[in-house]
C-alpha cells in the first residue's frame, strides 16, 4: 500500500514549513528545557546533553503531557536533571558510594519513590541529585537515575565528543556510525532503543533539522527508525497481513517502503532516501494528540475526508486509539 504512504509524506512535508523551529528548541513548547539553537548547531556539551534529557522524558505518556510538564518545570528544576555542570559538581561534592562508577551507581543506587515519598537505603535522609531528579521527572522512582547514569556512562571523563571521536575511529560508514551511537546511547538507565534512536537521528538528520545537526555528515542518521506506538500501528494497517509485529520487522518495513520514495520528488532539497523522514510522517500524522495542539484542521471536521491518506487517519474510527507513547 504505498499510495496510503506517499499521501501521508505529502501531508507532513507540506506542514513542515509551518514548525521551522524544531520542538526542542522551542521555549514556547517546553520552556526551560529549550535547547538553544546555536549551541545545538556547535554540538556543545551542555547543548547535546539538555537534548539527551528532554528527548529521554518522552517514554510511557502522550507528548503533550511531556510537553505541558516541561514547560511548568522552573529553570531550578530543568538545571537539576538537565544541566550537565550542575550535575559533575553534585556528583562530584557528594559522598555516596553509589557514585564510584557506573556500575556501582546503576546496581546500588535504590532511589524509590512512595507516593510524595523521596528516599534511599543507602544514604536515607540524606539529600541528593537522584532524589531531586525523581521528584522533578515526577515519575517512578527509578527515572531520576537517568541523567546521573548518562553523565557516568557517557559524559565523565572527555564528553560525549570522546566517543564521537572514537566511533568515528573506529567504523568508517556514517550510517554504520550512527548505530552505534544509537547502542551507547540505548544503555543509559531507562532509555532504550527507541529514544535513543530518537536522540541521535535529531543530531544527525538534517531533513529533520537543517543547520542543527552537528554530528552529520560525519554520523549519518537517515536509516535509522523510531518505532513508537503510532508508527507501529501504521505500519501494522499498510504491511502485508501476516508480517510479524516486532519493533524489527516494523522498523525493516519502513526502511524498505523508503526506497519505493524518492524524496527529491516533494522537495529538491531533501535527500533521496532517508527512512527516518519517512517515519517521521508517519508518526506527525498519526499523533492525533499532537495535531489536535497544534491546531490541526482535520480535528474539526464532521464528515469523513477524502484526501491524504485515510486508512491512517487518527481522527477515523479505525486509528482511533493509537496516540499511547511506546516506551
Amino acid at each position: 500500500m504505498e499510495e496510503p504512504l506517499r499521501g501521508t509524506v505529502r501531508w507532513y512535508l507540506g506542514r513542515r514549513e509551518e514548525q521551522a523551529t524544531p520542538f526542542y528548541c522551542d521555549p514556547e513548547r517546553i520552556g526551560a528545557f529549550a535547547v538553544a539553537p546555536e549551541e545545538l548547531a556547535a554540538g556543545t556539551d551542555a547543548a547535546v546533553f539538555r537534548l539527551f534529557v528532554t528527548l529521554s522524558m518522552y517514554q510511557a505518556l502522550r507528548d503533550v503531557v511531556i510537553t505541558r510538564q516541561q514547560r511548568s518545570l522552573p529553570r531550578a528544576s530543568m538545571r537539576v536533571v538537565a544541566d550537565v555542570a550542575f550535575l559533575k559538581q553534585s556528583i562530584s561534592q557528594h559522598q555516596c558510594p553509589t557514585l564510584s562508577s557506573v556500575e556501582a551507581f546503576e546496581e546500588s543506587c535504590d532511589v524509590t519513590k512512595t507516593r510524595e515519598r523521596v528516599d534511599c537505603g543507602q544514604c536515607p535522609g540524606v539529600a541528593c541529585h537522584v532524589k531531586e531528579a525523581t521528584v522533578v521527572f515526577n515519575r517512578m522512582g527509578d527515572m531520576g537515575k537517568l541523567p546521573t547514569s548518562a553523565w557516568l556512562r557517557l559524559w565523565n571523563g572527555g564528553g560525549v565528543g570522546t566517543l564521537l571521536k572514537r566511533v568515528c575511529q573506529d567504523e568508517l560508514s556514517p550510517t554504520k556510525r550512527a548505530a552505534l551511537l544509537v547502542e551507547h546511547f540505548a544503555g543509559v538507565h531507562r532509555v532504550g532503543r527507541k529514544l535513543a534512536t530518537m536522540f541521535v537521528s535529531a543530531l544527525s538528520t538534517p531533513a529533520l533539522a537543517p543547520g542543527l545537526t552537528p554530528w552529520f555528515p560525519a554520523v549519518d542518521g537517515n536509516e535509522l527508525v523510531v518505532v513508537d506506538t503510532n508508527v507501529a500501528r501504521a505500519v501494522d494497517a499498510l504491511c502485508e497481513p501476516g508480517m510479524s509485529r516486532t519493533y524489527d520487522t516494523r522498523e525493516r518495513w519502513v526502511r524498505e517502503q523508503a526506497t519505493k520514495i524518492d524524496l527529491r520528488e516533494f522537495r529538491p532539497d531533501l535527500p533521496r532516501y532517508s527512512p527516518r523522514l519517512v517515519q517521521e510522517a508517519l508518526y506527525a500524522f498519526c499523533s492525533k494528540s499532537n495535531r489536535v495542539a497544534l491546531g490541526d484542521a482535520c480535528a474539526e471536521r464532521t464528515t469523513p475526508c477524502s484526501g491524504c491518506a485515510s486508512v491512517l487517519c487518527p481522527f477515523a474510527a479505525s486509528m482511533e486509539g493509537a496516540d499511547a507513547v511506546a516506551s
